[in-house]
């Protein structure tokens, strides 16, 4: 695993000196979530919704819908970004040649991608916090949902991104692949942030947290497993 740690620190020092990737993957994230908050009014995610909640959504609930869909199309941005800066690079193809086993290559990117998405998870939730009037504790609930569930994210995005890179219209095929295959893992996401903003304990419902995370080790096996054929055809 060292070697996929040096390519990760290599993707992440090329970040540092270019800034191409994450500022935009911000960027994009902050503009939708400060759109998204003019659905809601001020201060309403700290008021639950009384009972009987019957046919009744509260803002908080409503609330992790907007957030996930802000990191989710905030990836794919980004997702499609670094795999051109490699293929315009030709960084790639020089890993290629290297005597590295694909699977640490398609790990060291992966992990990159891992980390580029948490650092925007972090400064999009405390932005919500903002926005939305949520208590800032939330965020110690919100951070194990988004460790789990951008491994899951950062595996799919590094194998479709690079899958498309070569296809002429990579800019529709790529959110195409990503989309269904990210479906079970945000819609998990997605209910365990919920549980947090209304109740402040995502752990009451650990079936959610066990799909997220059988989803990381079967997509992760599978992008080790095909990452050589995809960056040798």
């Amino acid at each position: 695993m060292r070697t996929a740690f040096a390519i990760a620190a290599k993707d992440l020092r090329a970040e540092a000196r270019s800034k191409e990737v994450a500022p935009a993957m911000l960027l994009f994230a902050l503009a939708l979530v400060f759109l998204f908050t003019f659905a809601l009014p001020p201060g309403s995610g700290r008021a639950p919704v009384p009972l009987p909640r019957a046919g009744s959504v509260g803002a908080r609930e409503i609330a992790s819908v907007f957030l996930w869909s802000s990191l989710l199309f905030a990836a794919i941005v980004g997702f499609g970004r670094s795999a051109a800066l490699e293929r315009e690079g030709s960084r790639l193809d020089a890993l290629v040649l290297a005597p590295v086993d694909p699977a640490l290559v398609f790990a060291g990117k992966a992990i990159a991608n891992f980390l580029y998405l948490t650092f925007i998870a972090i400064l999009v939730f405390f932005f919500f916090v903002v926005f939305i009037g949520v208590a800032p504790g939330a965020i110690l609930g919100f951070l194990p949902i988004a460790l789990m569930t951008n491994i899951g994210l950062a595996v799919i995005g590094t194998l479709f991104g690079t899958a498309t890179q070569y296809s002429r219209a990579k800019e529709l095929l790529l959110p195409l692949l990503i989309f269904p295959s990210v479906l079970p893992p945000l819609l998990a996401a997605i209910r365990l942030t919920s549980e947090t903003l209304v109740h402040g304990d995502p752990f009451t419902e650990t079936g959610w947290f066990i799909l997220i995370a059988i989803y990381d080790i079967v997509f992760a096996t599978i992008g080790a497993v095909t990452f050589e054929f995809v960056i040798r055809e």
